[in-house]
Parts: C-alpha cells; sequence; structure tokens
C-alpha cells in the first residue's frame, strides 16, 4: 500500500510539466514572434509554481484518501475536489493573489490530484 501510494504520489508531480506543455504550445502557437521563447517561460512557470501542487497534495489530498480509504468510502469527486480546493488555496496564499495564475495553480492541483487517482488504480490494478 505504502508503494503505491509513493508511486501515486509521484504520478501527480507530472502536472505541472502538463500543463506547462500545454500551456507553452497554446501561447506560442498564438506568439507573433519569439514562440519558442514564451514556450519555456510558460513552462518555467509551471515548474516554479510545482510548490503549490505538492502542498496540496500533502495537507488536502492524501490525508483525505487516507481518511476516505479507512473509512471505505473512497469517492473519486471527493479526492479531486480536495485537489482543487488544496491548489486554490495555496495559490492564494503563496502565489498570485487573483487571476490566470490563480486558475492555473488550482487545476494543475486538481490534475495532479486526478494522475494521482489513475496511479492507484493502476497499481491496484497490477496488485491484484
Amino acid at each position: 500500500m505504502k508503494h503505491t501510494l509513493a508511486k501515486a504520489v509521484l504520478y501527480s508531480l507530472l502536472a505541472p510539466v502538463l500543463i506547462g506543455v500545454v500551456l507553452g504550445i497554446y501561447y506560442a502557437l498564438g506568439a507573433q514572434q519569439n514562440g519558442a521563447q514564451l514556450f519555456f517561460a510558460v513552462l518555467l512557470s509551471a515548474i516554479a509554481n510545482a510548490h503549490i501542487l505538492g502542498l496540496a497534495m500533502a495537507v488536502f489530498v492524501v490525508p483525505g484518501y487516507l481518511l476516505m480509504y479507512k473509512y471505505n468510502k473512497v469517492h473519486y469527486s471527493g479526492v479531486l475536489t480536495l485537489g482543487l480546493l488544496g491548489g486554490a488555496l495555496f495559490s492564494y496564499a503563496f502565489g498570485p493573489q487573483a487571476g490566470f495564475l490563480l486558475i492555473v495553480n488550482a487545476l494543475m492541483a486538481a490534475l495532479g490530484s486526478g494522475l494521482f487517482l489513475f496511479a492507484l488504480r493502476r497499481g491496484s490494478a497490477r496488485e491484484a
């Protein structure tokens, strides 16, 4: 269980890279010039905000999942909501107070909790 949980948390840390790549490509294609520079700026900005995902996973998602698992009441929507809530709260506390990055960080934490669930299901399917 602990090994699967640790592996799932590591999978969730791919969320900043995925968000950075997708948004970087989107903005780079829309830019008139310096598309590559804009791509790397967005990618590095997403990776620089990975601490918000880590805090959301450590404070909200993993303890919430373990509590749900303890009582046999694991709901994927609940885990995703915990990720979104944690991302929004920590983004507000440690990041920009409003605007685009607040939403991006909250969605990055929700994607991270989704990757966490994906890795848990994949790990439990291999064990069975």
